[in-house]
C-alpha cells in the first residue's frame, strides 16, 4: 500500500489550524512542528475588506491531489469562473462583477498534497468574508488618491496584525496618554503601497479612543478615522469586543471641520510622514522596519513616503500639513508640534512636558528605517 493510500486525519485545513477528529486525538502539542501542509488559500478579496465592483477573486492551491478544486460566492457555485480550472501548485482567478453592495463570502476548497511523517491526501479550505461598495465619499476620495483603505477593525476574524503594547515595551511612547496601554495593529493592503495603522488606547471601554490613519507610499495622502460615529461624533465607543466599521465613523471630513472628540488631527501630525513614532521602542521598530524587525511582511507594507511631505485629506483650509517652526530634528522626520498644542496636551493628560517627539535618533538617511518595500 503507497503512503498516499493510507487513511490520513478526516479533514485538515491549514498548517496553523487545528486538526479534526482522528487528528486531534492522535497528535500532541510537541508533534504539531511535524505537519506541513500545502493549503488552500484565498489571497484576494482582504479578509473584511472595502473593494469595489468589479471583485477580484485569487485563490493559492497547493499541490493537487483528490478532491478536484471548488469555489462557492454566498453560496453559489462559482468554480467555472475560476482560471485555471483545475489549479496545481498556481494561482487561480476570477472576477466577480455586479455584486451587491454589503457583504459577501467566498470560500475555496481542494484535495491537496499533505505531509505528516508520510505523504497523503487531504481537504484544504479557506473562506474569506469581505464588503462590496461600501465606500462613503471620503474613502473614495482617499482610494482615488492611492490611498490603502482600511477593513473594519476588530480584535478577531480581521486581516488587522496585532504589533504590540507601546505601554509595556519600553514604555513612554504612547505620545497622546503617557503610560496607558496603547496597542499597535497594522492592515497590509494587497494591491496598494502604503500603511494602515491602528491605535486603540486604553482598556477599551466606551471613552477609549481608537484611532486609524491609513497613508500612500506612492502619493504621500493620508486619510483618517477614530471611534465615534458619524452619528453621535461627541461619543468615543471604545472598542474591545467592538467592530469598529469604518464607513460608519468619523473621518477626515469630521477632523478638518473640527466635528470630532480630537479636533483637526494634522495639527499634532505634521512633518515628512503622518505616522507619529518613536523608532527606538520595540513595536515601532518592528512597523517601521517591517520583514527586517520582525513586523509586517511582505505585500506593500510600508510606511515610507516617496513624495518626501505627507498631505492630509480632504484638501480644506486649515487641514495642511504645514511647516512648523522650531522642529527639533533634521530633515526627514517629525516637527515638534506648535507650543499651544504641547500645552494643551501636557495639561489635558497631565504629563511632563511633550519632550518625546518621534524620529530621531535611529531613522537618519540610510538607516533602514523604513525597511521595505
Amino acid at each position: 500500500m503507497s503512503h498516499q493510500d493510507r487513511t490520513p486525519p478526516d479533514r485538515v485545513i491549514c498548517a496553523g489550524h487545528a486538526l479534526t477528529r482522528a487528528g486531534r486525538r492522535l497528535l500532541v502539542p510537541p508533534l504539531l512542528g511535524f505537519l506541513i501542509a500545502s493549503c488552500v488559500s484565498i489571497t484576494e478579496p482582504p479578509k473584511s475588506g472595502n473593494v469595489l465592483d468589479p471583485v477580484v477573486a485569487k485563490v493559492k492551491v497547493g499541490n493537487a491531489c483528490g478532491a478536484s478544486f471548488h469555489a462557492l460566492l454566498d453560496g453559489v457555485d462559482v468554480t467555472s469562473q475560476f482560471s485555471p480550472a483545475s489549479p496545481s501548485s498556481v494561482v487561480t482567478e476570477a472576477s466577480f462583477s455586479g455584486l451587491a453592495s454589503g457583504m459577501h463570502t467566498l470560500t475555496a476548497s481542494a484535495g491537496v498534497q499533505h505531509w505528516l511523517f508520510f505523504s497523503y491526501c487531504a481537504t484544504a479550505s479557506d473562506t474569506t468574508t469581505f464588503n462590496v461598495n461600501r465606500d462613503t465619499p471620503y474613502m473614495a476620495d482617499c482610494r482615488a488618491n492611492g490611498v490603502p483603505i482600511p477593513p473594519d477593525w476588530a480584535e478577531t476574524d480581521t486581516a488587522w496584525v496585532h504589533q504590540g503594547n507601546l505601554n509595556t515595551n519600553g514604555g513612554g511612547t504612547n505620545l497622546l496618554q503617557g503610560a496607558t496601554d496603547a496597542h499597535v495593529w497594522t492592515y497590509t493592503d494587497p494591491n496598494v503601497r502604503g500603511a494602515c495603522v491602528a491605535l486603540p488606547r486604553g482598556a477599551g471601554d466606551p471613552g477609549s479612543l481608537a484611532g486609524i490613519i491609513c497613508q500612500s507610499a506612492t502619493t504621500g495622502k493620508a486619510c483618517f478615522w477614530d471611534n465615534q460615529l458619524k452619528s453621535d461624533p461627541t461619543s468615543v465607543l471604545g472598542w474591545r469586543g467592538q467592530k469598529l466599521v469604518i464607513s460608519d465613523l468619523v473621518d477626515g471630513t469630521n477632523f478638518a471641520a473640527g466635528g470630532n472628540v480630537g479636533g483637526p488631527c494634522a495639527r499634532c501630525h505634521s512633518g515628512d510622514n503622518v505616522f507619529l513614532m518613536s523608532p527606538d521602542d520595540p513595536t515601532w521598530a518592528k512597523v517601521l522596519r517591517g520583514p527586517l524587525n520582525g513586523g509586517p511582511s511582505g505585500g506593500k507594507f510600508t510606511t515610507q513616503v516617496d513624495s518626501g511631505r505627507y498631505t492630509p485629506l480632504p484638501v480644506a483650509a486649515g487641514w495642511t500639513n504645514s511647516v512648523a517652526a522650531g522642529g527639533n530634528c533634521g530633515a526627514g522626520c517629525h516637527e515638534l508640534p506648535p507650543a499651544n498644542i504641547r500645552s494643551m496636551r501636557d495639561s489635558v493628560n497631565d504629563i511632563p512636558p511633550l519632550n518625546r517627539m518621534p524620529m530621531r535618533p535611529a531613522c537618519g538617511s540610510g538607516s533602514g528605517c523604513y525597511g521595505t518595500p
